[in-house]
């Protein structure tokens, strides 16, 4: 019996392995019993079962902070007057996860990805000046809906985080991108349709008591339609459709 209790302790204490010994090298009639028929363990034995068990939860425990880690490092990129933005990312990008990008200004400022869709079925066709590009939202779905598309934008980086998100979305190549003020530029393009819109200053709007359109400086311009924008029922903004493009239904 000491030379099997041997055995055991060798085969479990070092591997904290419970296996059963061969039964041809250790017959059955030498395996311990309890007094009510079930097998029972040594001290030694059970004592390796509980170091299995703390080390696998030890794992686990390290397998969850690791996540939790990547997560608190996500949203520690994120400033916290952004913070309501980026949980609403899959509906300004809905291929955020593979690589778009976005600044400060850009996670208020881009239009929600189901509202530029919107925008680019009125346009679909024609070549489109998205003249306050920021990081290419609407350009991206102009590029796809549309014959060819101009992005203006008097800020480089954001004409650089534009020209990476096209790419992320396969239409980079449809879009000329430029950096400029689109009011100096305006007398030397060539387009069908002009898409202005230009920054309107971020969540600070909520306290101003009135919000007009001459907070954003828009160009004069006549008989609009006007189209109120709303994602999953929540109110986003108002396009003012021109000329032609006020008849034409997305």
């Amino acid at each position: 019996m000491k030379n099997y209790t041997s055995f055991l302790r060798k085969r479990t204490i070092p591997g904290l392995s419970l296996s059963p010994p061969d039964p041809e090298s250790h017959p059955p009639h030498l395996a311990r019993t309890s007094e009510s028929g079930k097998p029972s363990m040594t001290g030694d034995e059970r004592v390796a079962v509980q170091a299995s068990h703390s080390r696998r939860f030890k794992k686990r425990k390290r397998v969850k902070l690791k996540r939790s880690r990547g997560k608190r490092r996500e949203h520690a990129i994120v400033s916290p007057l952004v913070k309501k933005y980026w949980l609403q990312r899959y509906q300004l990008f809905s291929k955020y996860d593979e690589g778009v990008k976005l600044d400060e200004e850009g996670w208020y400022s881009v239009t929600p990805e189901e509202i530029a869709i919107s925008h680019a079925e009125r346009c679909r066709g024609r070549t489109v000046i998205d003249c306050f590009a920021g990081v290419g939202g609407n350009a991206i779905q102009f590029a796809i809906l549309c014959h060819h598309v101009v992005a203006i934008d008097i800020d480089p980086q954001k004409i650089a985080l534009a020209f990476h998100n096209a790419k992320v979305y396969g239409v980079a190549d449809r879009i000329d991108f430029v950096v400029g003020d689109f009011f100096q530029l305006a007398p030397s393009l060539k387009g069908d349709i002009a898409y202005l819109s230009p920054p309107w200053g971020g969540p600070s709007y909520k306290m101003i008591q009135q919000f007009n359109l001459d907070l954003l400086k828009p160009k004069d311009g006549k008989d609009p339609q006007i189209e109120e924008n709303y994602v999953d029922g929540n109110f986003k903004g108002i396009t003012a459709y021109f000329s032609d493009v006020a008849s034409r239904q997305a």
